[in-house]
């Protein structure tokens, strides 16, 4: 008699589909993430800034109550910002069907946008995590030796950058809309601003795909952990240092910074230029004082560059995807 049962015996733990594979590697491209202390700290400020911008929607709701406390210490400002709080006090008693949504609507596209950056470095420094140490330790070979194809393996690490960005920018987002409508002082604050959660979710969806697929072609450039988010940090500054110039000289350029990209789906989105036309139609004042904008900022909010955008964003993300496809496959 063998000293050990070599007899077939039936599997009787709990089965696990092929999603649990692929949160495997999510969950561990995120606890890999998360030990960097400076990764840690930005997610904190992130949710602290939610928080920020949540009180910033009490205190415009409290335009809304004539006794309330905002409304009471304008009596100690200058004359001309007490008129301008008076009228616009008495245009939110009287229309906060539009002058929710709109405010709203201008607050969170600006939110939106001055958050996206944090996400941004957030994916430089978590750039080794994704697939350059995996490229520098040949664990794609051990991934293929399991029951795990090229795409799961891949769409774990697309997980990875997609949580990453959901805790530094679209949960943040959505969060401070709904902690800011929830200490409104009228319920019907959630029907009324409606739109501009819309609109959060779906530039910051678009924006989180894109900027998670992106950031896997990049760390896959390269097997050298500094090399991969040097090549991330000096795309997007780049990018930044030639928007300017090429404003001036050819346009087209902007659109190599995917960044300039991202804020004109933004801008199509949010569509701050019909916001901005309602606001001087319902408030006279308001309306003097916006008369002052430029016409080439005007231009912009009216009229963003998708389509040159869209089309940038493509070129990048098929450049993007057959670097994966060369580097990232078993030898």
């Amino acid at each position: 008699m063998p000293l050990h049962d070599v007899h077939y015996q039936h599997w009787t733990g709990t089965h696990r589909g092929i999603w649990a594979r692929r949160w495997v590697i999510a969950q561990n491209g995120l606890a890999a993430c998360v030990q960097n202390k400076t990764i840690r700290n930005l997610v904190v400020l992130c949710w602290m800034l939610a928080l920020t911008m949540a009180a910033v929607l009490f205190l415009v709701g409290q335009l809304l109550v004539t006794d309330s406390v905002v409304t009471q210490s304008v009596e100690k400002f200058n004359p001309q910002l007490q008129t301008f709080v008076r009228m616009l006090t008495q245009w939110l008693e009287d229309h906060p069907e539009i002058s929710v949504g709109t405010t709203q609507n201008v607050l969170f596209y600006f939110f939106s946008t001055y958050l996206m950056p944090v996400g941004i470095f957030v994916l430089g420094l978590a750039m080794p995590s994704l697939i350059t140490r995996d490229l520098a330790s040949n664990a794609i070979l051990i991934y293929s030796s399991k029951a795990v194809t090229r795409g799961d393996y891949l769409l774990g690490k697309f997980c990875t950058a997609f949580g990453l960005l959901t805790v530094t920018w679209l949960g943040p987002v959505c969060a401070a809309w709904f902690l800011g409508n929830f200490l409104a002082p009228d319920w019907r604050f959630f029907w009324h601003a409606r739109a501009a959660l819309e609109h959060v979710l779906i530039f910051g969806v678009a924006g989180t795909i894109i900027l998670s697929a992106l950031a896997l072609g990049v760390s896959a450039m390269s097997s050298r952990e500094k090399a991969t988010p040097a090549a991330w940090f000096m795309w997007w500054i780049l990018g930044g240092v030639i928007q300017p110039i090429a404003l001036h000289t050819k346009p087209w350029l902007r659109h190599l910074s995917f960044s300039y990209d991202l804020r004109q789906i933004g801008l199509s989105t949010f569509r701050l230029g019909d916001d901005l036309k309602t606001a001087q139609d319902n408030v006279p004042i308001l309306g003097q004082m916006l008369g002052g904008i430029k016409a080439e900022t005007r231009d912009a909010l009216n009229h963003p560059t998708l389509a040159g955008a869209l089309a940038a964003l493509a070129l990048m993300l098929v450049a993007g995807a057959l670097i994966i496809r060369q580097r990232v496959k078993p030898e």
